[in-house]
């Protein structure tokens, strides 16, 4: 089996789904990342503009950010790693050139960095909404905010020699490279918000609620983000996609039919929901009473996972139709968006008591 775009260097993500950092970086790179984190701030700012987009204004300010992301990824650029003794975990790793390994924070910079450049770049040709390229813009500034902690030791100096400028980061602009791109920076954002989650239920646990709020927060942007990085994925016509991307994803193209629910930074994710949901069970009117900043918080990270799956459903129906999910092999088998709306559903059932207006849904024989 063979990666949808083998002219994309393999991207390494950690062994550990952390993809935030324990170290600062050396003075070069933590500049960069000052200079970028503005940028994408600048960027964020004209996209949401109050009184109406200006164009050129957008134009201006994504070129800038483009330009500080990729000096960026140049600063943490690194000798690349010798990844032919790493194996895919999954199939969709191979599929989309992902590998896990150990990595040291400053790896962890390089691949974080590059994954955001190139994301970014796309967005120049993305056909988006304004709100979907501004969360995608909010999240790249959290993820990178992540990659100096203010309270850590400072990095190592580099050693060894320097990494030609530039070449991690260039790829193609067609859809298929979109699709791929777009998903590592889609993974990114899944593990780190895995961990906000995380860090909030242990936070609950220990009756930390200011952790435990500012944990939350940091998940909704992430999630907001992932969910826009998954529009951002699908900005293509349906005759692309089918012609395209989907075939790819099936036989003979792969072995046996990729499907999201094996990708394991996804999985990640549903797994720190679940615990949050069986941590924190209390009904929202409860907690608001007693503490309305932390039940506002929990609300709004259902609100947007909620929304994550109701925008799943949109882009399948514009992409898919109602055709089958290519998982589903029973040609009796109920359509990729009605697949999708039961998970919806099961979902608002079990977040529906915990909401300020949860979802009264049932699914019958439930």
């Amino acid at each position: 089996m063979a990666p949808a775009c083998p002219d994309i260097p393999l991207v390494v993500l950690p062994a550990d789904n952390a993809v935030h950092c324990r170290t600062r970086p050396a003075a070069p790179v933590e500049a960069a990342l000052t200079a970028a984190i503005d940028a994408l701030n600048h960027l964020h700012t004209r996209l949401l503009d109050p009184n109406g987009a200006d164009d050129d204004a957008i134009h201006e300010a994504l070129d800038t950010a483009v330009a500080r992301a990729g000096h960026l990824a140049d600063e943490a650029a690194t000798a690349p790693m010798d990844t032919a003794s790493l194996r895919p975990i999954v199939p969709n790793h191979e599929y989309f050139g992902v590998r896990t390994a150990d990595i040291d924070d400053a790896y962890r910079r390089r691949e974080t960095t590059t994954i955001i450049a190139r994301t970014l770049a796309d967005l120049r040709g993305a056909r988006l909404d304004l709100n979907d390229r501004a969360a995608e813009v909010r999240a790249m500034v959290l993820i990178l905010r992540g990659l100096s902690p203010q309270d850590g030791p400072p990095a190592a100096e580099p050693s060894g020699a320097a990494v030609p400028s530039g070449t991690p980061r260039r790829v193609g602009r067609d859809e298929l490279t979109r699709w791929v791109i777009t998903h590592h920076f889609y993974f990114v954002l899944n593990l780190a918000a895995a961990h906000a989650v995380s860090r909030a239920v242990a936070a609950l646990a220990d009756a930390d609620r200011d952790t435990a709020v500012t944990a939350l927060r940091e998940a909704v942007v992430l999630v907001r983000g992932f969910t826009a990085a998954m529009m951002h994925s699908g900005d293509m016509s349906a005759a692309c996609y089918d012609a395209r991307v989907r075939p790819t994803m099936q036989p003979p193209a792969v072995p046996v039919a990729l499907t999201g629910r094996t990708q394991p930074e996804h999985k990640a994710f549903r797994k720190a929901m679940r615990k949050l949901v069986a941590a924190s069970g209390e009904p929202f009117a409860k907690v608001a009473v007693a503490d309305p900043e932390l039940a506002l918080a929990r609300d709004a990270l259902l609100e947007a996972d909620l929304h994550d799956i109701e925008r799943h459903i949109a882009v399948t129906a514009a992409l898919v139709g109602d055709d089958q999910s290519i998982v589903q092999v029973d040609e009796a088998a109920e359509s990729a968006i009605a697949m999708l709306r039961t998970m919806r559903h099961t979902r608002a059932m079990a977040y529906r008591d915990l909401m300020r207006f949860g979802d009264p849904v049932e699914i019958a024989g439930a």
